[in-house]
């Protein structure tokens, strides 16, 4: 594994239980009361990812943090009275996983921090870089095979072998083990890399699975599903997000599978409690996760993927849902850019908070943008 001494320490506390249990029907291995042991709080991040994993003994494990426009990840962890995290795992630099990793570095002190390897071009991943840098944290970039302990966790890389230079397939995919228990996290990984998974011969059974891509079709395939057998699945995704997420086939392969499935969509954040033999679920509010709008999976989902766009977009004029079609550019942003209109240039959205160097140079080479 690739080391370089960079970092230092801290953990995780965690979210009280959240109020409301799920509408879904607990299964037979589920309980009705709190368990001692593990916790996994997959936060309502909106349109972004962030899972925060703790165990009894202290031990925290923080994987993603949030989009770069939404800070809500950092109101999550002061309330739950965080302390430390002993591993920032960031499965891929794009923005609404990586969007508040800065902030977390700087305040809670990571004392491991693994990234992909991948180098980026985006304002936010140099943030990241930089603070990773300033910080006495260990930095990884592990790889297939390879494996670490922390506390009580057991964790076993499944993905990438090797960088291809796409982002999402790029993303760290592990399964983490807890006594008899275990939980798959895939991050964007898409379906190509699910089948190098499956066909690695690594075991990828596990009673949780954290859904690839915010519950995409690119991902979460029927048989990744059948390798990993969960008994629940939990999506993070934005209520009535414009990518159509989940998508409505993977939504039926996991009824057709009798897999629970959670939304933070829909059901808030998501609370998953273990003792090591049987499993807990409540969410922060009643729902029942759906398929999105399917018009959404035409739009562009993150910077560089190939997928039809308009011509043209004027940001003096556009609205907010044809801003979203430019890079790393979510519902907040486009917000903040139509308030703060008119632009001479497409320099002049610098001015805008949170939208530094780096975004303006990917929607200047995405060559759509246009101020008249």
């Amino acid at each position: 594994m690739k080391k370089l001494t960079l970092w230092s320490i801290a953990t995780i506390f965690m979210l009280a239980l959240l109020s409301g249990c799920s509408n879904n029907t607990p299964s037979s291995s589920m309980t009705e009361s709190t368990l001692n042991g593990a916790k996994f709080t997959f936060f309502d991040v909106g349109q972004g990812d962030s899972t925060l994993i703790q165990a009894d003994d202290g031990t925290t494990i923080l994987i993603d943090t949030g989009r770069h426009d939404d800070n809500r990840i950092l109101t999550y962890l002061e309330k739950a009275n965080i302390t430390k995290i002993d591993l920032l795992l960031l499965t891929h630099p794009h923005s609404d996983h990586i969007g508040n990793a800065d902030k977390v570095i700087k305040q809670y002190k990571p004392k491991e921090i693994w990234m992909d390897g991948l180098v980026f071009n985006s304002s936010i991943y140099e943030r990241v870089i930089d603070a990773a840098l300033a910080s006495d944290a260990k930095y990884k970039e592990p790889r297939r095979g390879e494996k670490a302990t922390f506390g009580p966790f057991g964790i076993q890389v499944l993905s990438p072998d090797k960088l291809s230079d796409n982002a999402n397939n790029d993303s760290i995919a592990i399964r983490l083990t807890y006594k008899d228990m275990a939980a798959i996290f895939t991050g964007d990984a898409e379906k190509g890399r699910e089948r190098e998974m499956v066909d690695s011969g690594l075991k990828l059974d596990a009673q949780i699975l954290d859904l690839g891509h915010h519950g995409s079709s690119t991902s979460n395939q029927p048989y990744f599903l059948d390798a990993v057998k969960p008994e629940v699945a939990v999506y993070s995704a934005e209520k009535g997000n414009s990518y159509g997420h989940p998508h409505r086939e993977v939504i039926q392969w996991l009824k057709d599978r009798d897999i629970k499935t959670y939304g933070t969509d829909v059901e808030g954040t998501v609370t998953i409690e273990t003792d090591g033999k049987q499993l807990h679920v409540a969410t922060e509010k009643s729902g029942t996760p759906a398929p999105g709008n399917d018009n959404g999976k035409q739009k562009t989902e993150e910077p560089g993927e190939s997928v039809p766009m308009p011509d043209k977009i004027n940001i003096n004029t556009a609205t907010v849902e044809q801003l979203q079609y430019l890079p790393s550019i979510g519902p907040v942003l486009a917000d903040k850019i139509i308030a703060e209109r008119p632009y001479r240039s497409i320099d002049d959205l610098k001015k805008i908070n949170g939208i530094g160097q780096g975004i303006v140079r990917q929607i200047k080479a995405q060559g759509k943008a246009t101020v008249k």
